[in-house]
């Protein structure tokens, strides 16, 4: 019987298909973009917090927003 697949090995075998590299412009050397969750607290009208969050492309070199 086939040893069944865990999750860590399902997610790094996923991560090697999808791992982008690009140029970065400050560098100029080939690296890696990474995606990561940006949180941002805003102020409302009322004095309470909101929490707006959004996923963005960083290059790992610099941690600068990736443009493509």
């Amino acid at each position: 019987m086939a040893k069944a697949q865990s999750f860590a090995d399902k997610a790094a075998k996923l991560a090697k298909k999808t791992e982008l590299t690009a140029i970065c412009p400050d560098t100029n050397k080939e690296t890696r973009i990474l995606t990561v969750r940006l949180v941002q607290a805003v102020k409302t009208e009322k004095g309470t917090y909101k929490f707006l969050d959004r996923n963005a492309k960083i290059y790992e070199s610099t941690f600068k927003v990736y443009k493509p």
